[in-house]
């Protein structure tokens, strides 16, 4: 299990001031709060920092307290901030934790009933070479901001890359929006002071000299800096290496995990016609849901909780009713069985898919248009 450093120093400070606000004043607000992007509670905590970091600023200019190493200091831990997000999110991608292979469920549904967040998200799983590169731009923007002589370069390529991700996220309705555009605006706090000269440089073709504020940096000892480093891609990388998880399109699925097309059906040993079924077929997805898919194509999820000893599940819905449903499953045939209830009041006998030989999931590239059929 991962450990979450950020979240739980967050939480430990924020919680109960975001809460009380978030109880007062927002009362339709989701109660769990995680302080998950584009939430009322994460905007609560933004708006929480904006008024802590106004007072820090009227109390400087109160007290007449020199500013001349604070911002340097503070461009020094953002740079390191935003190096740990690029290498994390470009090593998930490159490792396939981000856009993950899209789950039977997803993969049986109709394109049109998808929202577009999920068909961007989907789409991006399919491919490893796309996951593999833009995770390789994002680790080397990471890479460069760690260290002082490329610092600018990897802000700039940082730069581009933020611009394109908060054009996805808005474009697709992707809900980390707020934490895609607060990225942006640290970045372009690292650059503002060098945009001028950069531009005069490349676009008008003049020799120039970086400002002195770029000089103006806060030192840091040669080996802090090295053991920050290490710290940095060490807790970057934990999770893969822990998991021994390169590429989570190979990692091992949950037993009965897959797509099912449900055969047969019975009531106290009584067997119905498919189309008196609502039913067609059902998906055991890899978060612990089994998901039942309705011959108009709608869905209904529920949790469950799986004893491979007495080959039993426990399916809850979201009011907490529970039920108990005892599973006899043939792996070499793909033959499952599910009896619900405990004197096994009803019964569904399925097969699996192979839900991998879906045209989405086969790699591969055409170089041609005659090579489709």
């Amino acid at each position: 299990m991962e450990f979450d450093f950020q979240y739980q120093i967050t939480k430990f400070i924020f919680y109960s001031p975001v809460a009380f606000i978030q109880n007062q004043f927002f009362p339709n607000a989701i109660k769990n709060i995680e302080f998950s992007s584009d939430t009322i509670g994460l905007n609560i905590l933004l708006g929480l920092l904006l008024i802590i970091s106004l007072l820090l600023v009227v109390g400087l200019q109160f007290f007449r307290l020199s500013t001349e190493r604070i911002i340097p200091l503070f461009k020094l831990l953002s740079a390191y901030y935003v190096a740990i997000v690029f290498l994390k999110y470009g090593f998930d991608k490159i490792f396939k934790r981000q856009f993950y292979l899209p789950e039977p469920n997803i993969l049986y549904s109709n394109f049109g009933s998808l929202t577009r967040d999920t068909l961007f998200w989907s789409t991006m799983g399919t491919s490893h070479i796309y996951s593999i590169v833009t995770g390789a731009i994002e680790v080397l923007a990471g890479a460069l901001i760690l260290f002082k002589r490329t610092r600018i370069a990897g802000f700039f390529l940082a730069l581009i890359v933020s611009i394109n991700i908060l054009l996805i996220n808005i474009s697709f309705d992707i809900s980390v929006k707020l934490f895609t555009s607060f990225l942006l605006m640290v970045v372009f706090f690292n650059l503002y002071a060098v945009l001028k000269t950069t531009y005069v440089f490349f676009i008008q073709h003049k020799a120039v000299q970086l400002p002195a504020s770029v000089h103006n940096d806060i030192p840091v000892n040669k080996r802090v800096h090295a053991g920050l480093c290490a710290v940095i891609v060490g807790l970057v990388l934990t999770p893969a290496i822990s998991t021994r998880n390169f590429n989570d399109d190979n990692t091992q699925r949950p037993l009965l995990h897959g797509a099912y097309q449900i055969e047969h059906f019975t009531v106290n040993n009584d067997s119905l016609n498919r189309n008196d079924f609502p039913y067609r077929r059902f998906f055991i997805h890899r978060n612990d849901y089994i998901i039942f898919q309705k011959e108009d194509e709608t869905m209904v999820d529920y949790f469950f909780e799986i004893n491979e000893g007495a080959k039993q599940m426990t399916i809850t819905d979201y009011e907490n009713n529970k039920i108990s449903v005892t599973y006899n499953y043939n792996a070499k045939e793909g033959d499952l069985q599910l009896s619900f209830g405990n004197k096994a009041h009803w019964t569904i006998q399925s097969k699996a898919l192979n839900w991998k030989a879906l045209p989405a999931l086969q790699d591969g590239m055409h170089y041609t248009i005659d090579e489709i059929k």
